[in-house]
């Protein structure tokens, strides 16, 4: 794993966390580059162009994370090269082949510096912990050495993640628990699959070098096979916040409505400190939480007089549609429960099922304090937008009947702290 993009932090001028973390790293991964130039073996030359040559080919094509980690096959290439030939070939192969991977994605010399010292302090952990566990120091032996190599790669795999992560919190100023356990089932599945097959690697190695020639497209499968996951994985996510994002400018006047739902919803989440996976849930959530408006006709959507009974009961199914539309994608099926409820009121009221209190989902309550919020902010064909002063009055004054009111005591402070905005009753 490796860093892909880093945006610029908010430490701009000030003390730079990222800044002094990379130069750190860098003095150590250095440091180890040296080192183990020095103590190369040129009588490894043939071994060291065809393992370089090898950790070229597993670092080409990175799968890119959301979490703007980067993904490649190269750990089972450098745990393998670790194991087989010691820790200088690993790392100078490592070294070299993030260098021309680098040079060839264009992705600066800052990122490229990182990159090849994170990988060699990754390698050396991995290194240390196989000789602290290995119980002798002949010859490989495969079942002896066997919970020695497992060690190695996981510490390897916990290192690396810890490196790029930290660096990528640093950069981006966000909370480094959150930035760590972002996708990291998706990124500890790819690892953890990469394990036999460095194993499989060092066996096949030791029997016969050229025989491992036969791992190259299993190798190529298994890392396309996650590529094409991701892709299609983002291609979905992109298409239904673009389908959510037509159905809002149906609408002039909610143009944009469900992107500042979910920045709202974000802000509160961040507030809640929820974990990442709740979290990510309900900002994806919040994006396309009004997808089922599609079943909605203009003519009832735009209307500008009080709606009919069948037309506010059209109105009404929009939570279960799109609850229906979502429950059937993977990447959305945890977060459209909270589509369903977000109209749900704290006493009871609310629909589609009267869910009351603690029994609505906390993303729905969330949900529904950040829409009635945007929706009381922006022109409608029948009134025009209240002040935030009047919408942040109107929300207070329905805590504990529409919404929550842990909720809303936290709503109030953010919009209150961003926008300095000040009500009659602070004056009291």
């Amino acid at each position: 794993m490796s860093v892909d993009s880093v945006k610029k932090h908010k430490y701009s001028g000030f003390i730079n966390p990222a800044g002094i973390f990379q130069f750190i790293i860098n003095l150590l991964g250095l440091y180890l580059i040296f080192k183990a130039a020095l103590v190369w073996n040129t009588d490894m030359l043939w071994v060291y162009i065809f393992w370089l040559l090898f950790s070229t080919a597993t670092e080409l094509k990175p799968i890119s994370m959301p979490n703007n980690d980067q993904l490649t096959v190269s750990f089972a290439v450098h745990i393998s090269a670790l194991i087989l030939f010691g820790v200088p070939i690993a790392i100078l192969s490592s070294t070299v082949a993030n260098i021309i991977t680098d040079i060839i994605g264009r992705r600066g010399w800052k990122k490229m510096l990182f990159n090849v010292s994170q990988y060699a302090v990754t390698i050396y952990c991995s290194w240390f912990i196989y000789h602290l566990v290995r119980s002798g120091s002949g010859p490989l032996e495969l079942k002896a050495d066997f919970l020695a190599m497992v060690l190695s790669c996981l510490t390897y795999v916990v290192v690396n993640f810890l490196l790029v992560s930290t660096v990528i919190s640093l950069s981006q100023g966000t909370r480094w628990l959150r930035q760590l356990t972002n996708d990291v089932k998706l990124e500890m599945i790819h690892f953890v699959t990469l394990v036999p097959v460095s194993l499989l690697i060092v066996i096949l190695y030791n029997y016969e070098p050229l025989s491992i020639i036969i791992l190259l497209l299993p190798l190529a499968m298994a890392h396309f096979s996650f590529d094409n996951y991701m892709t299609l994985r983002t291609e979905t996510k992109n298409t239904i916040e673009v389908l959510a994002d037509i159905i809002d400018k149906r609408d002039a006047y909610t143009a944009q409505h469900s992107y500042r739902v979910a920045n709202y919803c974000e802000a509160i989440a961040n507030k809640l400190k929820l974990n990442q996976s709740d979290y990510e849930t309900l900002i994806t959530a919040a994006r396309v939480h009004d997808l089922g408006k599609i079943s909605v006709p203009d003519s009832i959507l735009l209307k500008n007089q009080r709606l009919q009974p069948e037309e506010r009961n059209l109105i009404i199914d929009h939570a279960m549609i799109g609850f229906t539309i979502l429950s059937n994608l993977r990447f959305y099926k945890s977060g459209a429960k909270f589509v369903f409820h977000h109209h749900e009121r704290y006493d009871g009221t609310g629909y589609p099922h009267g869910l009351k209190g603690d029994q609505i989902p906390l993303g729905a309550r969330i949900m529904a304090v950040a829409d009635s919020y945007d929706a009381m902010t922006s022109d409608r064909p029948y009134r025009k937008a209240m002040s935030v002063e009047e919408a942040l009055t109107e929300i207070i004054n329905n805590s504990g009947t529409q919404f929550d009111p842990d909720i809303v005591e936290v709503f109030v402070q953010i919009v209150r702290n961003e926008l300095g905005v000040k009500l009659k009753s602070d004056a009291i």
